[in-house]
């Protein structure tokens, strides 16, 4: 994969059900034992005032005829909600194949912009205390701590996190 901008790497669209089964399983390989099931990505799904978005990067497949067919790969997602001014990051995530390109960066972008079109003042998060990468990405976008819940995942604490625009 070529070091341009995330956009010029990945596509982000909104989260299509059809891809939801692939989230989940991705999900389940990234966050273990506090992962999302699929059935609870569907109940978030059908919610109103979420939304629910993707991000893949372009691959290169070989098809019965042998000739390349461009395709995709799912490089991370991350999923919104949004009502009475506040929003939350519910999820936010990147595959192995998405990691390092600042696509986690530009997802949060686009679910930030999400949440504001939608008259967000204030959008929260909550994150495992021991993801280094994840604090640095939600502290450079302006996201302070504002308190904390013990044991929430676990062996560590999740650090509630707000961001103003």
């Amino acid at each position: 994969m070529s070091a341009g901008a995330p956009h010029e790497q990945a596509g982000i669209d909104e989260l299509r059900w059809w891809d939801l089964s692939e989230v989940a399983d991705h999900d389940a390989a990234i966050f273990g034992p506090t992962a999302w099931t699929l059935t609870y990505y569907w109940a978030v799904k059908a919610q109103a005032g979420t939304a629910m978005f993707a991000a893949r990067t372009p691959t290169s497949a070989r098809t019965p005829t042998a000739a390349l067919t461009p395709t995709s790969a799912l490089a991370g997602w991350i999923v919104m909600s949004a009502a009475g001014g506040e929003a939350d990051v519910m999820t936010i995530a990147t595959t192995e194949v998405g990691r390092g390109q600042g696509i986690a960066r530009e997802l949060l972008r686009v679910g930030i912009d999400w949440a504001l079109s939608r008259g967000a003042q204030a959008v929260h998060l909550e994150v495992d205390e021991h993801n280094e990468p994840a604090l640095g990405l939600y502290r450079s976008f302006g996201f302070s701590e504002w308190g904390r819940r013990p044991d929430y995942y676990p062996g560590a604490d999740a650090i509630l996190m707000r961001f103003h625009p």
